[in-house]
């Protein structure tokens, strides 16, 4: 299609699919008010080139003189054709007047307040229109785009208990977006009168909850009675504490029918119910859902890097995500507590300071860089009870009513440098760079701080991995200390760190989080947490049960504990399964059903492997399983996008996700010796007064022989494998 005069001639393809509502577009450039050439629609479809920039779009109806709305569209500059897929919604009230006719904007029953946001949180610029149908307006939206719509009665209805009605949704298709304006009624709750509490309203994930001020607060000595003015029909929660004890939170709907509405009122006892620093340090705990962990949105290597003066809004998510259901999501976060500390370990000022860095109404807290240094940043939560009422009934979230606070060696951790940095290194810190090519994964081939975990064995030291950074002069790292509750770190040190003749480095990376340390030849720095994990594992011969040898034909179970998910749910981001996989063929498909995509921590068989033993194997050679990772198969963001989340926009549910793949951290390696005979085995003697330390094939160490196979280090520090009767 031609361009009017004035706009170059470099320019993108573009398709706009327009709908049933709205037939029909127009569009014009915002920078310059000049109207675009686009053609004729062709089955509601415009397809049409334009230089790159902003423009706006004006659907019309199907009546050709209706204008349904306008939205901002953003054409960037490419080859490949960018297509809109233009979305109309039809907004409007059913009460109605004694007449019987209904309320309009126009009649001056109501206004309406629209808001539509990307997935990303970005804020879509529009107008709203009207509809072919008298006393209905609409409004345009992007597929994917999630909408808060609010209706908000006339001074005259408000005098009559009426009160504004929300509506909220994500958009895949036009929608009609309606409900009779509610009345409000008297609701109160109880609480001791040394507790606080709070009501909100919840629109969108990961934003704080819309605050509802009580119209009275009574004082009746050793309590008081909250008492609000609230919708029928509205959904509210609710989150009450008392310090050094319980938070309770959850929600519950609004109902002038007593026979519906829920009594909430709360006794010291409640507060007293669950110690808020207790641990659930088990997997079975909460029915298989507790892990106790968490994400942070700093980057994938965890250095932030400010300036002073500088401001950032930390974030930080529990997972497993604290929800009612699988589906609804409405879900609670705990406490977070926000610790600075040095490089030394020891407490840090004037570095950075942290605004709520004791969260209780906010998943949010902002840093703010007062002076040039180094500091790090541990991130830790409380034990929360979580319930929800349906009607009059209360009922524990998904998986149980009480939940732990964070396990110690999960604490989050990342490191804030204020100043100069080091901007000449490469940390060339890759992992399963070769499995990853084309996947979701925004960190690519590097080591993600929080989704690559190194696991090893509980006879093992810890985990080893090698890179080979440039424009680095020395390294070092600090080890967590873990204790009862977090980690503290004591320094960086060169224990653990190996520089190999060949310019390479390998680390041990232990239990929890370590910080490892990159440094130039100017003494400036860069950082990266890396993430470890101690896991056991039990190998059987399924074959011949009980059998402690293996031969070519037999099955072989790899039996894992200790693992969990590298991405588990966070309602809108990730929704996956994960599988342990070796040698790059896939243990599982599906996407998300089962154990593999909730309980993957705890349940025993989303943690096995099992193969077969070639028949024509060689038995000169051992049978190896390696390149172990985790699998990640599902729905959502690509991995990493939990770090960017808008704290005013936060995110809606993702029902245009694509179905992606990811591998992530190491899994050990299975070395399995396979004999070469059928029946029997005869006895071995090892006439070696040197002999050291016996290995079986689970990796237990003893200095006496075992049944079965063998493998022998001897003093001399050669390997024998033998096999005792």
């Amino acid at each position: 299609m031609a361009l009017v005069c004035g706009l170059s001639a470099n320019a993108t393809p573009v398709k706009v699919i327009m709908n049933n509502e709205s037939k029909f577009m127009t569009l014009v450039s915002k920078d310059t008010d000049t109207a675009i050439e686009v053609g004729e629609p062709v089955k509601q479809e415009y397809t049409f080139d334009v230089p790159a920039g902003d423009y706006i779009l004006t659907g019309v109806a199907k009546d050709e003189t209706t204008i349904n709305g306008t939205i901002l569209i953003s054409v960037i500059d490419s080859d490949v054709e960018q297509e809109f897929k233009i979305l109309t919604c039809t907004a409007y009230v059913t009460n109605k007047h004694e007449d019987g006719s209904f309320w309009t904007i126009d009649n001056g029953d109501y206004t309406l307040d629209v808001t539509v946001n990307s997935r990303e949180g970005v804020r879509q610029v529009i107008t709203v229109g009207n509809s072919t149908t008298a006393g209905r307006n609409t409004f345009l939206a992007l597929n994917g785009n999630s909408y808060n719509v609010a209706f908000i009665p006339s001074d005259e209805h408000k005098a009559d208990n009426y009160t504004t009605l929300y509506k909220s949704g994500t958009l895949t298709f036009n929608v009609n977006i309606n409900g009779a304006i509610p009345v409000s009624h008297d609701y109160s709750i109880s609480v001791p009168s040394e507790a606080e509490l709070f009501l909100g309203m919840k629109f969108t994930h990961f934003t704080d909850f819309t605050p509802v001020e009580p119209k009275n607060i009574e004082d009746k000595g050793d309590s008081k009675v909250y008492t609000y003015f609230l919708a029928e029909g509205q959904v509210y929660n609710y989150r009450t504490w008392i310090k050094g004890e319980l938070t309770q939170a959850g929600y519950f709907t609004m109902s002038g029918d007593e026979a519906k509405c829920p009594v909430i009122n709360f006794t010291a006892e409640d507060y007293k119910a669950f110690n808020p620093k207790q641990i659930n340090h088990d997997v079975q705990s909460n029915n298989g859902f507790e892990t106790g962990d968490i994400f942070v949105n700093i980057n994938h290597q965890g250095h932030l890097a400010l300036n002073v003066g500088d401001e950032f809004d930390a974030h930080a998510m529990r997972t497993w995500q604290l929800t009612d259901n699988s589906t609804n999501n409405y879900f609670m976060e705990p406490d977070f507590h926000y610790t600075i500390i040095g490089l030394d370990g020891n407490a840090s000022e004037g570095v950075i300071e942290i605004d709520n860095a004791n969260t209780t109404l906010s998943p949010w807290s902002k840093i703010k860089a007062v002076g040039e240094g180094t500091a790090i940043v541990l991130v830790t939560y409380d034990a929360i009870g979580l319930n929800y009422y349906s009607g009059k009934d209360k009922k524990a979230y998904m998986g149980g009513e009480y939940w732990g606070a964070i396990w110690p060696e999960n604490t989050g951790v990342y490191v804030v440098t204020v100043g100069d940095t080091a901007q000449g290194i490469e940390t060339n810190m890759f992992i399963n760079e070769e499995y990853n090519k084309g996947t979701l994964k925004l960190a690519g081939e590097y080591v993600d701080a929080e989704h690559d975990v190194f696991y090893y064995l509980d006879t093992e030291e810890g985990a080893h991995y090698t890179f080979t950074p440039n424009g680095v002069d020395n390294i070092t790292i600090a080890y967590p200390t873990i204790g009862e509750q977090t980690v503290t770190y004591n320094g960086f040190g060169t224990e653990g760190v190996t520089k190999n003749d060949d310019g390479s480095y390998t680390l041990t990376l232990k239990h929890g989080r370590q910080i490892v340390k990159l440094t130039d030849a100017t003494g400036k720095s860069t950082y990266q947490v890396m993430t470890a994990k101690v896991c056991h594992r039990e190998i059987t011969n399924e074959t011949n049960e009980g059998s402690e040898t293996f031969k070519p034909g037999d099955t072989v179970k790899i039996q894992y504990s200790g693992l969990f998910h590298p991405a588990n749910k966070l309602a809108g981001i990730y929704n996956m399964s994960a599988y342990v996989t070796y040698n790059g063929i896939p243990n599982g498909t599906a996407l998300i059903l089962g154990a593999n995509q909730y309980t993957f921590g705890s349940a025993p068989k989303a943690q096995a492997v099992t193969v077969t033993i070639p028949e024509d194997f060689d038995t000169t050679e051992d049978f190896v399983l390696s390149d172990g990772v985790l699998q990640v198969n599902g729905y959502g963001d690509p991995i990493g996008n939990h770090r960017h989340i808008s704290p005013t926009a936060g995110r809606s549910p993702n029902f245009t996700a694509v179905a992606h793949k990811t591998y992530f951290g190491a899994v050990p390696e299975v070395r399995i010796v396979v004999s070469n005979q059928t029946s029997g085995i005869e006895n071995i003697v090892v006439n070696d007064c040197n002999t050291a330390v016996y290995y079986n094939l689970n990796g237990v160490v003893s200095d006496k022989p075992f049944k079965g196979v063998n493998i022998i280090k001897l003093g001399d520090g050669s390997v024998k494998k033998v096999y005792i009767k």
